[in-house]
């Protein structure tokens, strides 16, 4: 699907400024007209052959530069539930950049210029977002040791306790990227999104981006969710026994229930950095404006500011040295 201009017959995309629908050619708002894309070869704008790798959901033309949605991608068992709508605009993406990795001299000038920032591409990413139960059942021993003196006698006195501990843990909406290529741990990183503002999914938020559809199975994905919630159910129960000198575990059972899957698009900006023949890759949440990624290291840079430092030094080395040899 592509969402034409009723007025003029532009490309409307989706604008997180205006937070509306928006066609950039006669500036006019909610005025889009859905025209399908059924073709996965050729785009319906131009004719021009697509080049669609395996997961795309939505896509644009390399040749004509419209954005378009597949419509058998986001249907039938490929329709997401939820749809979290991008709010960092590319140009607020950009700035959060600059903010980001101006202030590191070590940074590659080409890094942060317009023309390399101009590549920058939102993407909405598949997502799995599982609803658990925990139910956490602990018992154990816990000390508590009071040492003291009297005179030159040092007194310990150690009080053992019991440790009793029956939880219930409601965990709502635990995401797991299903995108084989987006990086599980950079994924993990891009949180926490404000899952407040999902919508029940619409085609049109993806009218400007790119997306794919989820890679793998909630099935084949939900041990990722389950290693989360065991780790935060043993990180609560954890901070409920505290102060103790030592704890001895006697029971520790967390069991976790399934509750309920949902299937969600995610937004985040993605800006590659070709430099040195290594891409880096760097993300921006597309809701919260968090940066995740590490730059580049220009050599020259380091090079130029070691050279400037050493005649820094040397001068004041020298301006030093005829001080002393003034007043000697």
């Amino acid at each position: 699907m592509i969402y034409k201009c009723n007025n003029c017959g532009g490309n409307v995309i989706y604008s997180p400024e205006k937070k509306a629908m928006h066609c950039s050619h006669c500036d006019s708002l909610e005025s889009q007209n859905p025209t399908p894309q059924n073709s996965l070869e050729q785009c319906a704008n131009c004719g021009a052959p697509l080049k669609l790798e395996e997961f795309t959901s939505a896509y644009k033309c390399e040749h004509c530069g419209v954005y378009f949605i597949l419509d058998e991608k986001v249907s039938g068992v490929y329709l997401p539930h939820l749809i979290l709508p991008f709010q960092v605009s590319r140009a607020e993406a950009k700035e959060k950049l600059k903010q980001e990795f101006k202030k590191r001299i070590f940074t590659p000038l080409a890094f942060l210029s317009e023309a390399s920032l101009s590549k920058m591409e939102g993407s909405y990413v598949p997502f799995f977002l599982y609803d658990y139960t925990s139910q956490v059942d602990f018992e154990g021993k816990g000390s508590k040791v009071r040492v003291w003196r009297t005179g030159n006698k040092e007194h310990t006195e150690t009080s053992i306790y019991s440790i009793q501990r029956n939880m219930t843990i409601d965990f709502d909406k635990i995401p797991v990227d299903a995108s084989i290529k987006m990086n599980d741990s950079v994924m993990d990183l891009m949180e926490p999104y404000q899952y407040q503002s999902l919508e029940a999914f619409q085609e049109k938020y993806m009218s400007g981006f790119f997306s794919e559809f989820y890679n793998k199975t909630a099935e084949e994905m939900k041990n990722r969710a389950m290693d989360k919630a065991g780790r935060d159910s043993e990180t609560l129960l954890q901070e409920t026994i505290q102060g103790y000198s030592s704890v001895t575990t006697l029971h520790k059972d967390i069991h976790l229930m399934e509750d309920k899957i949902h299937y969600a698009l995610l937004p985040v900006w993605i800006y590659d950095f070709r430099f040195r023949s290594k891409t880096f890759q760097f993300h921006v949440n597309g809701q919260t404006g968090k940066v995740i990624g590490k730059s580049p290291i220009s050599i020259s840079k380091v090079l130029l500011y070691s050279g400037s430092l050493f005649v820094f030094l040397l001068s004041i080395g020298f301006l030093i040295r005829g001080i002393m040899e003034v007043f000697s």
